[in-house]
């Protein structure tokens, strides 16, 4: 009886028999699986090329509001669009008249106003873009209230030859999208400003 019992305990102890041998088979192999989420991409979404194209009006900003914002002449403008949906528009300074050489409007080939929509896979994508932009692409950064309790990101940066670096652009997003809006104005920042609060109304 006392074999019996010693038996039992190692039983429980060992998960082994007491036989001839006294020999514990050998731990079968386990296998186990991590699980993780992989974090999103934070680059922009790229669907068709993007294409310029004149139209009568831009969706995003109206001509003579454009023109009361920069305090320019407004004539040709174009509209960007990628894969059927529009991302884009350029407004160009009156040319061919004497108010173009006497107010010294850009030429033909240099948009006066450029607005540019990026999609993004998050808010947070689109909020890190605008930052990054600035860093990348400005001097002088101030923040700007755009649309409601959002705040942009308004710079000078290289948009019109021969202005070296002073042109004032801003920057914010809004869902998804990063909003840029580029002009030819070196000074103040106020214009930039009120173009992309005018956009910010119409998306």
């Amino acid at each position: 009886m006392g074999r019996l019992a010693a038996c039992a305990v190692a039983a429980v102890l060992l998960s082994a028999g007491c036989g001839s041998g006294g020999a514990s088979p050998a731990p079968s192999p386990s296998t186990s699986t991590i699980t993780g989420t992989r974090p999103a991409p934070s680059g922009p979404i790229h669907s068709a090329p993007t294409t310029a194209s004149s139209a009568p009006l831009c969706p995003l900003l109206s001509r003579q509001s454009a023109a009361e914002k920069v305090g320019m002449r407004l004539a040709r403008i174009t509209v960007l669009t990628s894969g059927g949906t529009t991302v884009g528009c350029r407004f160009y300074a009156l040319q061919g008249s004497p108010l173009s050489r006497s107010e010294h409007l850009p030429g033909p080939h240099q948009p006066a106003i450029e607005i540019l929509l990026t999609r993004y896979r998050s808010g947070l994508a689109a909020h890190n873009a605008v930052v990054r932009l600035g860093q990348r692409q400005g001097t002088n950064p101030q923040q700007a209230s755009i649309v409601g309790q959002a705040r942009g990101l308004c710079f000078q940066t290289d948009f019109a030859a021969g202005d070296n670096g002073t042109d004032w652009a801003c920057a914010f997003s809004t869902g998804k999208v990063m909003v840029v809006v580029r002009t030819v104005v070196t000074s103040p920042a106020l214009n930039a400003i009120l173009v992309a609060r005018a956009v910010a109304s119409h998306i």
